[in-house]
C-alpha cells in the first residue's frame, strides 16, 4: 500500500484561532469531547501506538505559524460516522475568515486539492482525474476539472509566481492531455509522463512556503514529522 496523506492550510491564523475555529465545527459534527494530548519528540510515537491508533475519535495535529501558514495534520479518523479533514476546509474558512488549502495524497497515485475563501470555494486539483473512471473521460469532462492557479493570486510568496506554480500542477498526466498524448484510455501514452506524486506534494507546499521554501514535512508526516518542534503543537482529539 502506499502513501495517504491529508492535510488543511490555514493561511495568516494562529493555532488558538483555529484550535477554537476546529471545535466549534466539529460541535456541528455532533462531537463534544475535547482532549489536548501533550506530545514530544520523545513520546510522538507512543502517543500515536497507545491513544491515536487505539482509541475512538478524530486526531488532529495543529501545527505554529511558521511563516504564513497553519498546517492541520489529520492523524487519524476513529469514528461510526466518518469524515474527513479535507472536507472541514470549506467551512472553517468561513469560520476563520481566511483562505484554507487542503492537500490530499491517494495511495502515491494522486493529488488533490481544495483552496477556499470565506466559505467559497475557489479551486480544485487532481493530479490524474483518469484514476479512479473505467472509461476514459471525454475531453470536455476533462476541461471542466482543469486547476485555475490564478486563484492563487492573494496568497503566493512574494518571490513565487503563477506560472512556477502551474508548471508543478501540470506536470504528468496534465501536460499529456495539452499534448493529446493521451491514449485510448485515457492514459499518458508516454513513462516521460511519469510523476512520483509525494515529491510533487513536497515541491507544491515548497513552493508556497507552507512550511520554509526549502521544506514541507508534512506530505509524508511519519517519516518527517521530527521537522517540526513537537513542544509547540496542539495535539487534539476529539469524540463524541
Amino acid at each position: 500500500m502506499g502513501l495517504f496523506s491529508t492535510t488543511l492550510n490555514i493561511f495568516k491564523k494562529e493555532q488558538s484561532e483555529i484550535v477554537e475555529g476546529l471545535k466549534h465545527h466539529l460541535t456541528k459534527r455532533h462531537l463534544s469531547t475535547f482532549k489536548r494530548i501533550e506530545v514530544t519528540s520523545d513520546n510522538f510515537q507512543d502517543i500515536l501506538e497507545s491513544e491515536v491508533y487505539t482509541n475512538s475519535g478524530v486526531f488532529y495535529l495543529i501545527t505554529e505559524k511558521p511563516g504564513n501558514w497553519t498546517t492541520i495534520i489529520e492523524l487519524n479518523v476513529s469514528l461510526e460516522e466518518s469524515f474527513y479533514l479535507y472536507e472541514l476546509g470549506n467551512e472553517l474558512s468561513a469560520i476563520l475568515n481566511t483562505f484554507t488549502l487542503s492537500f490530499h495524497l491517494h495511495d502515491d497515485d494522486v493529488v488533490y486539492y481544495n483552496l477556499d475563501n470565506n466559505g467559497k470555494s475557489l479551486d480544485g486539483y487532481n493530479s490524474n482525474v483518469q484514476y479512479f473512471e473505467n472509461d476514459p473521460l471525454p475531453k470536455v469532462e476533462i476541461i471542466a476539472q482543469r486547476h485555475d492557479p490564478q486563484k492563487f493570486l492573494e496568497i503566493l510568496p512574494n518571490n513565487k509566481n503563477v506560472d512556477g506554480l502551474n508548471k508543478i500542477l501540470d506536470r504528468g498526466y496534465w501536460q499529456a492531455f495539452d499534448n493529446n498524448d493521451l491514449d485510448k484510455d485515457g492514459i499518458p501514452n508516454d513513462l516521460k509522463y511519469d510523476i512520483n506524486e509525494e515529491d510533487r506534494l513536497k515541491e507544491l507546499g515548497q513552493y508556497l512556503e507552507i512550511y520554509t521554501a526549502d521544506s514541507f514535512p508534512y506530505a509524508n508526516w511519519c517519516e518527517d514529522i521530527k521537522k517540526v518542534g513537537f513542544s509547540k503543537c496542539y495535539l487534539l482529539k476529539a469524540d463524541k
